[in-house]
C-alpha cells in the first residue's frame, strides 16, 4: 500500500488546531493541543482499516477492523455474506467477507480472537460476515442498537432480519457477551479511546409516512438503516465518525435534530450508506478532512456524497477505486494509506 494524504487547510473550532507537515513523502495532519503545543506523551496507535469488498451483485458491504492503542481488536460491521442454497460454498457469489478477507487479515496480524464486534444494522451486507465468523473465530462480545423491525416485510427481508435476531440471541445467552447501545452511551473498549454512541436514541427513529418513500425502499430497508449504531471514536485529538447506513431523509429529519451537531464534526468519516445516501446538511455538520466510502466500482464514479464532501474540503476515498484504505492515528496526527491512491479500478 502507498501512503498518502491530501492537503487540508480547514480549521474546526471544536477540534484541536492543525499544522500540515510532510514527513518522508507522506503528508500528515499534526493536531496541536489547544494550548499551542504537542501532547507530551502521545498515546499508542489506533488503526482503522476499511476493506474493499468484491461486487457479488448484492448489497454494497462494509467491514472495518479497529485496532486499539491497548492492543485490542474490534470489527465494525463484517461485510457481505448472503446465504445461498444454489452455490456449493453456501454463499452467493462464493463470497463471505469474514472468511475471505477479514480472518486472513487478522491472522496476518497475529490476532487470535476478537474483543468485540459492532454491527450497525441487520442487513446481510453488514452482518453477513458474522454468520460465518461466529462459528469459526472467537468473539468476546457483540454490540448493536437493539433495534428490531416489527412491521410487515417481504419474505427476503423477513428472513434476513430474523437471521440477525437469532445471531443476537446467541450472544445474549452468554453472560456479558452482548451490549445494546444508544445515543449518549459511552463504551469502555480501551482506556485511551473515548467512544460515544451518536445514534439511535432509546426510542429509536421512526418514519410515519412510508408513502413518501420509493416502492423500492420499504420500511424494512430504510427504518433498519435509520437505526444503525453510530459511533464517535476519539483518540487524543483525532476524531472518527462511523454512522452506519442511515439514509439522507433520516439524516435530516431524525439524526441532525436529535443531537448536538458539534459532536458530528470529525477528522475521518466513514460515509453513511456507502456514500450513496448523503445530504449537504450532513456534510456541513461533519466537515471531515477525510471520508471513506465502502462501495463497488460501478457505484463509485457517480457517488452522491463525493461533490458534497469535496465542497467542505474533504479528501474522498472510495474502496471500489482506491482499494483497502487504512488510517493510523497516534492521537496527535494521523496518516492515510490507500492501496490504489490514483483511484484506478482493480483489474
Amino acid at each position: 500500500m502507498i501512503r498518502e494524504m491530501a492537503t487540508r487547510s480547514e480549521r474546526k473550532p471544536d477540534l484541536a488546531k492543525r499544522d500540515l507537515k510532510i514527513i518522508g513523502g507522506a503528508v500528515l495532519f499534526s493536531l496541536l493541543i489547544a494550548c499551542g503545543g504537542l501532547a507530551a506523551d502521545a498515546p499508542d496507535k489506533f488503526t482503522l482499516t476499511c476493506f474493499e469488498i468484491p461486487d457479488i451483485q448484492r448489497g454494497a458491504g462494509l467491514a472495518l477492523v479497529l485496532q486499539t492503542p491497548g492492543g485490542k481488536t474490534y470489527l465494525y460491521d463484517t461485510g457481505n455474506g448472503y446465504p445461498s442454497k444454489t452455490n456449493a460454498s453456501g454463499w452467493a457469489g462464493d463470497h463471505n467477507t469474514a472468511r475471505d478477507i477479514i480472518v486472513p487479515f487478522l491472522k496476518e496480524h497475529g490476532v487470535k480472537e476478537l474483543d468485540g464486534v459492532f454491527i450497525s444494522h441487520a442487513h446481510y451486507d453488514h452482518f453477513g460476515g458474522l454468520v460465518w465468523l461466529v462459528d469459526h473465530f472467537p468473539i468476546k462480545k457483540l454490540y448493536d442498537s437493539g433495534y428490531v423491525f416489527a412491521g410487515e416485510s417481504s419474505v427476503d427481508y423477513t428472513g434476513e432480519l430474523g437471521h440477525y435476531t437469532k445471531l443476537r440471541e446467541q450472544f445474549k445467552q452468554r453472560p456479558g457477551a452482548y451490549q445494546e447501545a444508544h445515543t449518549g452511551d459511552k463504551l469502555a473498549i480501551d482506556e485511551r479511546l473515548v467512544v460515544e454512541v451518536i445514534a439511535p436514541p432509546k426510542e429509536y427513529f421512526t418514519e410515519p409516512h412510508p408513502e413518501k418513500r420509493p416502492k423500492t425502499d420499504p420500511p424494512a430497508h430504510y427504518l433498519v438503516n435509520a437505526n444503525s449504531l453510530g459511533l464517535r471514536i476519539q483518540h487524543g485529538s483525532v476524531v472518527f465518525y462511523l454512522p452506519g447506513d442511515i439514509q439522507g431523509e433520516d439524516i435530516n429529519q431524525s439524526l441532525l435534530p436529535s443531537i448536538d451537531n458539534a459532536k458530528l464534526k470529525c477528522n475521518i468519516l466513514i460515509a453513511p450508506g456507502h456514500g450513496i445516501h448523503f445530504t449537504k446538511e450532513f456534510a456541513e455538520a461533519t466537515r471531515p478532512e477525510v471520508s471513506i466510502a465502502s462501495v463497488f466500482p460501478r457505484y463509485a464514479k457517480g457517488l452522491k456524497s463525493t461533490p458534497m464532501l469535496r465542497a467542505v474540503g474533504a479528501k474522498v476515498y472510495i474502496t471500489g477505486l482506491n482499494g483497502r484504505v487504512q488510517v493510523v492515528s497516534d492521537g496527535s496526527h494521523y496518516t492515510v494509506e490507500a492501496e490504489r491512491p490514483d483511484g484506478a479500478e482493480k483489474k
